[in-house]
């Protein structure tokens, strides 16, 4: 069968025309005539009224494609320099892109045609024969009928159009007879003012095909990503099936009822003799595979997380899709568009590696002299499902690792008055909370290095230092701190140590905004938060949104008294001071600082500026050293941004560190960003001194003081005005403890620290106090005040005297080995100080007072010179050492005959440390 095309049709309708069927009639006569097939009853009523209704309806009639663009639409979305973001749909009118008829496939015309309105090219606008079928439907008074105006409708595609374009959505389906006349007088008046071609490319242009798709070619590339043009046969009938009940023949979310409805198009197609046997078979035969295409928008979480949130709280949850907003935001597409390729360039390349366990990552930049918000990537792709790409990773909630550290070391610096160079023990450290639980911090190299400064052990990001901070300086009020400075996760009651090394999840987007403080000197610049905090939290939110208007023009925001403003104005508040918020960016810049974990100046860019970073590196999990989460944040005076790198399904990424892949974002981040901008530095506050405190008290150093800090940085308030007086340096007799006197000789003469330390430290405190005393030698007391005496001294040799020479025989060692802690005392030989040559002459736990120590049976040793070495223990004092020096010479004569030894004065003790030629207890003869 030879087909006959749309265009024949309508050429044969044309002719018709000129030959003058349809001439002569009055077009309110037609109208009247329409509304009879429908409305019999009410004829009468009509006919009085028809002309000047007809007038009414008729006059000032707007192109459908006018009137539609009229409406005020869904909210545009800008970046700051004017570009197009998303535009938000009016959910009455769908998406829409425009074509010329020319551009449209004809078997979609005719597939239309077919099943909407077989008498399109023919009828006046108005479908009489579906009148008519509609009118017995609705206003038959038989039984079996629907009931009145409740039977289906007969509209003609102007029909269709006229109800789309020129009435509310809520009237549409109003079968009033008010309404249906209106709709019929304006589907006339469309056909007598337009052409048919023109009134079909509207309708296919403006009609809605579901999934917010209004018109041809935005459903076309929706469901099949190809033009209008290019729809095949079967294409066309399953769209052309759609506009009758868009959700019931949805081919995404209904496959089943959309081919039903494609095959009754084709059905109509036929009839109409629109497509052949051939093409009708193929057509059914062929199996239809739609392919969603993704819906235009650019920076979809700024978007949508960011930007809908505050014009739902500013306008109502409607606005945005019915109000025709116009809203330019802070993003700048340039840097956004940056930050997106090298996150998914660096990303892509570690999982080249084979080894890559994370496949997602988070972008965020904040301007710190405006808060304005240039950048905001939520996920590597918004589109991609494998990594849950919907998912905002900037707003969503992760452990930070290291780089919540910062704003601990701020608290101290503000509560403590600590500095840079103040002194903390890098030493191992289990805390205990109140339920019994414990947490044991270890550093990134698992080594402990004793005392460290503040300013290495923040910029080498050392754990155990950190935790020990936030318990000096209080975990309540590193919580209060960060909130004000713009963390918004942070009111769990259960938040403890373990919070500065990542122990509490925060948002990328309010680290960002809280790093923001220290390149502002302490001071949180944004508009008025809009969010439902509870107290104690951040008053201020960043900038997203510069100004809203109308389609017209009128600004909407910002207002200021209910006037329009040029420029939003910016609040500011203090919520740090200035020189504290100045010193941690003076360690995160430093290169000397990192030089432990990171190497000297790494975290640096290429031209060398100041660059202050931190990173962190996170694993929550227990039993695994796998990591969760990494993160670097990073400022200069121009920019604040950090980013992190994981799974949304918070899953392992294996071993991966911060300096795996966050800081290599980072870095070539801010090297793009800076490369034309000039090479600022940080401002340096007034009220800043270079100054020396002493350990622990952090009082003013005296000569007494054992250890002050380095000549480093120090808010002007915190440097101490009075002495130290915790420490007193006194030289004792270190075998009594006791003041030293004149029967102390030089060897046993010691300068001792003693610590005085007052009553109102904590537990915790105190025991790192006693850690500092014990690497000090020093003794957390107040000093001795007596001298020592003759009767005070723990340990004496008094025979053989210093110096003697003595013959080969066996020899008696007298002295004194008593002290008021006493534990035991040992005695020893060694010939000419060999290392390593000491023999024990006796060991026991029994003090003597002046006695026996123990016996030497030297008849059968080598002349020479000998060292005997009295050492006694004293659980205060620890050990005590005493020696002398004596000569053994040849005995003058034979020895004699042994005799019986002396009783034993002492309990001897086996201490293991028994060698060759050695006696154990007394009087042991070979």
């Amino acid at each position: 069968m030879a087909r006959i095309g749309s265009s024949s049709r309508y050429l044969h309708y044309r002719r018709r025309k000129r030959n003058g069927n349809g001439k002569g009639m009055p077009r309110w006569r037609m109208a009247l005539m329409a509304l009879g097939a429908v409305m019999v009853t009410a004829v009468a009523v009509f006919a009085g009224v028809g002309y000047g209704v007809y007038r009414s309806y008729a006059s000032d009639l707007m192109p459908p494609d006018e009137a539609l663009a009229a409406l005020p639409g869904g909210a545009r979305i800008y970046d700051k320099n004017g570009t197009l973001l998303y535009e938000y749909l009016n959910d009455d009118y769908g998406r829409r892109e425009e074509v010329d008829l020319s551009e449209i496939s004809p078997y979609l015309i005719d597939a239309t045609i077919a099943v909407e309105d077989a008498s399109y090219w023919d009828n006046p606008g108005v479908n009489f024969r579906g009148l008519a079928a509609a009118a017995i439907d609705n206003l038959s008074p038989f039984g079996g009928a629907p009931g009145f105006l409740q039977g289906r409708g007969g509209s003609s595609i102007t029909q269709q159009l006229v109800k789309n374009v020129y009435f509310l959505p809520d009237e549409r389906n109003d079968r009033t007879i008010e309404r249906k006349l209106k709709e019929t007088v304006i589907a006339l008046e469309l056909t007598n003012k337009y052409s048919k071609e023109q009134i079909l490319e509207w309708y296919l242009n403006l009609i809605p095909f579901g999934n917010l798709y209004s018109g041809i070619e935005a459903a076309s590339q929706g469901y099949f990503g190809k033009p209008a043009k290019d729809l095949t046969i079967g294409e066309a009938s399953l769209l052309a099936g759609i506009p009758v009940n868009p959700s019931l023949y949805d081919p995404i979310n209904n496959p089943e009822n959309a081919r039903d409805r494609q095959l009754h198009v084709l059905d109509r197609m036929h009839e109409e003799n629109l497509i052949d046997d051939d093409e009708f078979e193929e057509a059914a035969a062929q199996p239809i595979e739609v392919n969603p295409t993704r819906f235009p928008i650019t920076a979809p979480h700024f978007v949508f997380r960011v930007v809908e949130p505050q014009l739902d709280r500013l306008f109502g949850k409607d606005a945005k899709h019915k109000d025709g907003l116009e809203v330019y935001t802070t993003l700048d597409l340039k840097w956004q568009r940056q930050a997106e390729q090298i996150l998914e360039e660096q990303i892509s390349a570690y999982e080249a590696t084979g080894n890559a366990s994370g496949h997602n990552g988070a972008f965020v930049a904040i301007e710190p002299s405006t808060a304005q918000i240039l950048v905001y990537v939520g996920s590597r792709d918004y589109f991609n499902t494998d990594i849950d790409g919907q998912n905002d990773m900037a707003g969503a909630k992760n452990s930070p690792g290291s780089a919540f550290k910062p704003f601990t070391y701020l608290t101290a610096f503000i509560e403590l008055g600590w500095g840079p160079g103040t002194w903390i023990l890098d030493s191992p450290y289990t805390y205990r909370d109140a339920s019994g639980s414990t947490f044991t911090p270890e550093n990134p190299d698992k080594r402990t290095r004793g005392p460290i400064t503040i300013r290495d052990a923040l910029g080498n990001s050392l754990n155990i230092p950190a935790v020990k901070t936030i318990v000096y300086a209080g975990v309540p009020e590193v919580i209060a701190q960060a909130k004000q400075m713009g963390f918004t996760s942070l009111d769990d009651a259960g938040l403890g140590p373990a919070l500065t090394v990542g122990g509490g999840d925060v948002r990328l987007i309010d680290m960002v905004y809280g790093f923001t403080v220290f390149p502002n000197l302490g001071v949180l610049k944004g508009v008025e938060t809009e969010l439902d905090l509870p107290a104690g939290n951040r008053s201020l939110d960043p900038v997203s949104i510069l100004r809203v208007e109308d389609r017209s023009g009128t600004a909407l925001y910002p207002l200021v008294d209910d006037e329009a403003v040029d420029s939003l104005p910016v609040q500011e508040e203090r919520v740090a001071p200035a020189q504290e918020t100045y010193l941690v960016t003076d360690i995160l810049v430093d290169p000397e600082a990192e030089c432990i974990i990171f190497g000297c100046g790494r975290l640096s860019i290429p031209d060398g500026r100041e660059l202050a970073v931190k990173t962190g590196t996170s694993r929550p999990y227990t039993n695994t050293r796998q990591t969760g989460d990494t993160w670097t944040m990073a400022y200069t005076p121009q920019i604040v941004a950090g980013t992190w790198f994981g799974n949304a399904d918070n899953s392992p990424i294996g071993s991966a560190t911060s300096t795996t892949l966050s800081w290599p974002i980072m870095q070539e981040f801010m090297t793009a960003y800076h490369q034309d901008l000039p090479a600022e530095r940080f401002t340096r506050p007034e009220d800043l001194e270079r100054a020396e405190v002493c350990l622990l008290s952090g009082l003013k150093p005296t000569p007494d003081c054992p250890l002050t800090t380095p000549d480093d940085l120090l808010a002007k308030r915190a440097v101490p005005k009075e002495d130290d007086d915790w420490w007193t340096k006194v030289t004792i007799d270190s075998r009594t403890g006791l003041l030293a006197s004149d029967l102390t000789p030089d060897q046993f003469m010691q300068d001792r620290f003693f610590l005085d330390l007052p009553d109102d430290l904590s537990a915790f405190e105190r025991d790192q106090a006693k850690q500092w005393a014990s690497r000090m030698n020093a003794v957390i007391d107040s000093p001795p005040i007596e001298e020592t005496e003759a009767e005070d001294i723990p340990v004496a040799l008094t025979s053989p005297a210093d110096g003697a020479q003595i013959e080969q025989r066996v020899v008696i060692i007298i002295g004194r080995a008593s002290s008021s802690e006493f534990q035991s005392y040992r005695l020893e030989v060694n010939a000419n100080q060999q290392p390593g040559g000491w023999r024990r002459i006796n060991a026991s736990t029994t003090a003597v007072t002046n006695g026996t120590l123990g016996v030497w049976d030297a008849r059968n040793a080598a002349p020479g010179q000998y060292t005997i070495r009295l050492t006694l223990i004293d659980r205060d004092l620890g050990q005590i050492v005493i020696q002398i020096r004596i000569r053994l010479v040849v005995a003058s004569q034979p020895t004699p005959t042994p005799v019986p030894l002396p009783a034993p004065t002492a309990t001897p003790v086996d201490d293991g440390n028994n060698g060759p030629g050695g006696g154990q207890g007394q009087g042991q003869h070979p």
